[in-house]
Parts: C-alpha cells; sequence; structure tokens
C-alpha cells in the first residue's frame, strides 16, 4: 500500500482526527459564515456528511445540526408572500475563501439573480401578494394587532387573490377588509374607523370591500362582545380603574336584562361608561365619548334613557 493511500485509510477508519476533504484528500478547510457550511478551499466542495468530518471541528454533531430547526432559517408564515419557503442569492461578489469573483463569473451571478427574483413573482397573484402583505404588515404594527391576527388576515387575503376579488379594486381597500375581518374573527376589538385610519381610506371604502369579502368567500363573522368595547373605549379615554370597574358592573346588569339584544355594542359600551363617570363623580363629556367610540351623540342619548328606565325599575 502507498504512504498516501495508508494515510487515507487512517483518515476513514478513524474520522475524528481531523476536518479533511474527500475529494483532493487535504485538511485545507474552512467554514463559511455567510452560508453556515464546511468548504475545501482547494478544490471548492461544499460540506457533505460522505466528505467531511465535522463532529469536532463544529462543536455539534451532524445528527444534532439536522435535527435543531433553530438553524434552519426564519419560520413559515403566510404574513409573507413567499411564506418563509423563498430561496435567495446573495449580493456579495465573493467566493468561499473571500476571493473576488471574475467579471466573466460576476455577469452570471447577477443574471442568476435576476432569474431568481423573476422565477418568485412570475404571475399577476404572486405580484399582488408580494406588495399587499408589504402594506397588511404594516397596517399590523400600526394597530398593534398579534402575530395570530396578521396571519388570519393574510390567509383571508390569500383567498381573496386565489379567487381573484383584487383585479380592478383597490389593494389597500382590500387589506384593510381582510384586516378588519381578522380582528372580528379573533375577537380583537378594533373598529372599521380604526382600520380606515391606519389605511388612509375612508370607512364607507374599506366597509364595501368587507361585505365583498363576506359574499365571496362565504365567512361568518362572530359578534363581538360589548365588555371588550367597554375596556378599549375606557382605555382610550384614560379614565381610572373605579370608574371602569363601574362600567362593567352596569354592562352586566344591561346583559341580564337582555337590553343588548340587537343594538350597537359600541353604542352601548358609551352610555354604560358615560353612567358609570355620573356615578364616580368623574367628570366626562358626551362628545368625548360619541368621538373616541364612534357614534353619533342621538344614539348614545338613546342607549342612556333605556339603561336608566329598566334599571331603575
Amino acid at each position: 500500500m502507498e504512504p498516501n493511500e495508508r494515510i487515507h485509510s487512517d483518515r476513514l477508519n478513524d474520522s475524528h482526527d481531523a476536518t479533511y476533504c474527500n475529494q483532493c484528500n487535504s485538511d485545507t478547510v474552512i467554514f463559511d459564515m455567510v452560508s453556515s457550511e464546511f468548504v475545501c478551499s482547494s478544490c471548492g466542495c461544499v460540506a457533505n456528511d460522505k466528505f467531511f468530518n465535522t463532529e469536532h471541528s463544529s462543536g455539534y454533531s451532524t445528527q444534532s445540526e439536522y435535527s435543531d430547526r433553530s438553524r434552519t432559517g426564519m419560520p413559515e408564515s403566510l404574513a409573507i408572500h413567499h411564506k418563509g419557503l423563498s430561496t435567495l442569492i446573495g449580493m456579495g461578489d465573493t467566493d468561499a475563501r473571500g476571493k473576488a469573483l471574475e467579471p466573466a463569473q460576476k455577469m452570471k451571478m447577477q443574471r442568476l439573480r435576476t432569474w431568481n427574483n423573476r422565477s418568485q413573482l412570475n404571475d399577476s397573484i404572486s405580484r399582488n401578494l408580494e406588495k399587499a402583505l408589504k402594506f397588511l404588515n404594516n397596517f399590523g404594527d400600526k394597530l398593534y394587532l398579534s402575530q395570530a391576527v396578521l396571519e388570519s388576515a393574510a390567509y383571508i387575503y390569500r383567498k381573496a387573490a386565489v379567487k381573484k376579488l383584487a383585479k380592478g379594486r383597490s389593494t389597500l381597500g382590500l387589506v384593510g377588509a381582510a384586516l378588519y375581518a381578522a380582528c372580528r374573527e379573533t375577537a380583537t376589538p378594533k373598529t372599521i374607523s380604526d382600520v380606515a385610519a391606519v389605511c388612509n381610506l375612508s370607512s364607507k371604502d374599506v366597509m364595501s370591500h368587507y361585505k365583498l369579502i363576506l359574499r365571496e368567500l362565504s365567512l361568518q363573522m362572530p359578534v363581538l362582545h360589548g365588555p371588550d368595547y367597554v375596556t378599549l373605549i375606557a382605555n382610550r379615554l384614560n379614565l381610572t380603574e373605579k370608574t371602569k370597574r363601574e362600567a362593567l358592573k352596569i354592562y352586566s346588569e344591561v346583559q341580564q336584562n337582555r337590553i343588548s339584544i340587537g343594538k350597537n355594542p359600541r353604542a352601548l359600551a358609551g352610555a354604560v361608561i358615560y353612567l358609570a363617570s355620573q356615578n364616580c363623580n368623574e367628570f366626562l363629556r358626551q362628545v368625548e365619548i360619541c368621538q373616541v367610540a364612534d357614534i353619533s351623540t342621538v344614539s348614545l342619548r338613546k342607549r342612556c334613557k333605556e339603561i336608566k328606565a329598566t334599571l331603575d325599575n
């Protein structure tokens, strides 16, 4: 047996001695921090469990490398147009050793980047999703919505995009409608005015797109509970904790007397808060409540009269 063959055989038998390349039989293996891969600096071969021994040099075994999902990139998400599963060609024009590429290779890599980007946005639905989901994440952050609500809104918008509801319609309007529908589904107390203000649209535009989504996608939305609106409006008015508890107490009595059936929950919540502020000697004008709750003063006064007449009896 030749000396070189004996050395190669010893390395195969005892793979814990060093990190080596089985292609060119050299020890010049480096770790690429960008791609998190072991690469041979002599022949350029990328790390593989058949070619390299990385058990001791990397600090963790190959089995743990594949089983640990924290090293596999970003999690899957419907709020991203490629769902977090896209490929990405880096912008750096260097090889694994940090050496600059030749001009011909640079042009080839740039062409590959261009076609990689085109392949991901190769139809109108994909292009619309990329644009719309950026708006959706931006508006969700402004409304302080949780990730679960954003995922639900993205799922609703994807269904609308597949049915081609976005064709000839406002993308912002559909995004606002999907956000409002997701808030209704997850019982998040957000009004149509809140969503319209963030989307820089009128409430009428968002509501028309919302009705379109409900009709075309056959969505069944649950009715929002009044106590959620009571808490939301009280927090926006910076009321004391005593007034909040009094308002929730009055609203529970309203529900027991079945006054809330068929009534606007925001109007009832505003009336309950106004009555609670009077009971707790906290000065609060009706106009302030109407502006926050997005209701008229006439509705507020009617609900206050109904609640007073029922509870006094």
